[in-house]
């Protein structure tokens, strides 16, 4: 009897903590999961840094609450300034978890088959695993010290309404920066503060200078320039000179995709730490 109960606790121990959703990457590396918001299902771009939930005015139409007073001001990573309607969804389920009280914003944007992005902000509790190779998120959660392979995170966070993390990488061996980790840029995405340059000793005339126009203001545009150096790294990988962007008025020191980690990343919040899991 003893040995029945405890098979059926281990099964549904199991269950509560591998709970998992399908996800599909798009070419660009961008991921896109399914959740359910107030009942709505819509698909999303899974965004460690969206900060907030998102979700676009067609999508949001539906929801309960259709206006507010409240409002989250931010700022893009190119400096540009945000003033964001806040609201609060009862429940937002997403791989079989519901999640109570969760703030999103809205925005007025079409991207087909999207409807908004899922940020980190709800996981404070609830550690996660992106299986790029298996194409799933896993929610888990990790124990501290059992991980070999896991170097620390910090978290970037807003009135407990929006959540980003940071890590330190090395360049060229040398520079020791911090970069918000953004899944949301799709893969091995680099972005520099454009005051590297000289501290690189890179020769300007030899990057590709371009300009991109904001998605949220077509009044703002931001220079890049497109070039490469000799290594990014942590301590457990290292990418042989990478193609970056120095990115005019970065607000950070850098910022990078999170495919170039490993295929498979384990991400607590609550631990502070990434996980290196292959």
């Amino acid at each position: 009897m003893k040995s029945i109960l405890f098979i059926v606790l281990a099964f549904v121990s199991t269950q509560v903590f591998a709970q998992k959703i399908p996800i599909q990457i798009l070419p660009s590396g961008h991921i896109i999961v399914k959740a359910k918001i107030d009942g709505k299902e819509g698909n999303f771009i899974f965004d460690t840094g969206g900060g907030i939930n998102l979700f676009f005015d067609n999508f949001a139409k539906d929801l309960k609450q259709k206006s507010t007073y409240n409002f989250l001001t931010a700022y893009r990573a190119t400096g540009e300034r945000i003033d964001a309607p806040l609201f609060e969804n009862n429940e937002v389920d997403f791989a079989g978890k519901k999640f109570s009280n969760v703030p999103y914003s809205t925005f007025d944007m079409d991207l087909e088959g999207i409807d908004g992005l899922i940020s980190l902000q709800m996981f404070g509790e609830t550690d996660f695993i992106i299986d790029f190779d298996q194409k799933e998120i896993i929610l888990t959660d990790f124990s501290k010290g059992n991980n070999a392979k896991s170097f620390d995170i910090q978290l970037v966070t807003h009135g407990d309404k929006a959540t980003d993390i940071s890590t330190y990488i090395m360049l060229n061996n040398k520079y020791k920066i911090q970069v918000l980790l953004d899944s949301g840029a799709g893969k091995d995405s680099f972005w520099l503060s454009d005051k590297l340059i000289s501290t690189l000793e890179i020769d300007t005339f030899k990057l590709e200078t371009s300009e991109k126009k904001s998605e949220f203001d077509d009044k703002i545009s931001t220079k890049f320039y497109k070039g490469s150096i000799n290594s990014i790294s942590n301590q457990y990988v290292t990418l042989e000179n990478p193609k970056v962007s120095f990115v005019e008025g970065l607000i950070y020191e850098g910022k990078t995709s999170i495919n170039w980690l490993g295929n498979k990343i384990g991400i607590s919040l609550k631990n502070k730490k990434m996980y290196i899991l292959d």
